[in-house]
């Protein structure tokens, strides 16, 4: 399937951007479109979002088959929330093409089921999307962050990508989300876990997928979920990354 992506840049490596569930690639990046000049940046909307057909569920095998045609003989790839997940099984299908790996709060619950906080808000996300009543689209976002420990409002209005996002986020199931990190891990590329001390169950999973890939963890405290939006202190951190130089 083609799928809608967006090409910034025509120097450097590429550089793979894959946004998550209530954004779509170009409002996810915004704050990475600078690196153009250094970098061929891809930045995908995921199935049923942007331009894409609608969807009846999101399907991250189907997504991670779309990035790793994408990827051409050797990219980057970043992965923030369910992005991240669908990095993550990218670089699992295809290690050959990773240069290297970043995720950024990914929701892999069962990477990390064992820990309390973690067990504790996969099952009130379960309870909220057993319940809620998905005629009203605010209040199922708003319930959904809610459950999952994050403090975020909600816009009122709905501006049309989040209405668009919020349909496939009703389909989604995070507390059954993985990586395959036993094939991450046996990869040589560098791999890199971030978050934003958005919510205690999501720094549990960064903290253990940190682990099991062997990859380096780095926090920026209050930054929020989508760690990427704060701009320059995360581009800082990534490009020397990318680059191998820290």
């Amino acid at each position: 399937m083609a799928i809608e992506v967006k090409h910034l840049g025509d120097r450097g490596p590429a550089l793979v951007l894959l946004h998550g569930s209530l954004n779509d690639g170009s409002v996810a990046f915004q704050a990475q479109t600078v690196l153009a000049e250094r970098w061929r940046l891809v930045i995908p909307n995921r199935r049923g979002y942007g331009n894409n057909p609608p969807i009846e569920r999101v399907d991250v095998d189907a997504d991670a088959r779309d990035v790793v045609e994408l990827l051409g003989d050797g990219a980057h790839l970043v992965g923030t929330s369910m992005g991240g997940i669908v990095a993550g099984r990218a670089a699992a299908l295809a290690p050959e093409r990773i240069l290297s790996l970043t995720l950024i709060e990914p929701p892999a619950f069962l990477n990390a089921s064992e820990v309390p906080a973690v067990a504790e808000t996969g099952a009130a996300m379960k309870r909220h999307c057993e319940v809620a009543d998905r005629k009203d689209v605010g209040a199922f976002i708003g319930g959904f962050l809610k459950a999952l420990g994050i403090q975020m409002a909600v816009p009122s209005p709905l501006p049309p990508h989040v209405l668009i996002a919020a349909r496939n986020l009703m389909s989604e199931v995070p507390w059954q989300m993985s990586i395959p990190t036993a094939a991450i891990d046996g990869a040589p590329y560098r791999k890199a876990v971030v978050s934003g001390t958005s919510c205690a169950a999501l720094e549990a999973i960064c903290d253990r997928l940190g682990e099991q890939i062997h990859a380096q963890r780095r926090v920026f405290p209050n930054a929020g979920h989508a760690v990427q939006r704060i701009g320059t202190p995360f581009n800082e951190f990534l490009e020397p990354f990318l680059l191998g130089t820290a």
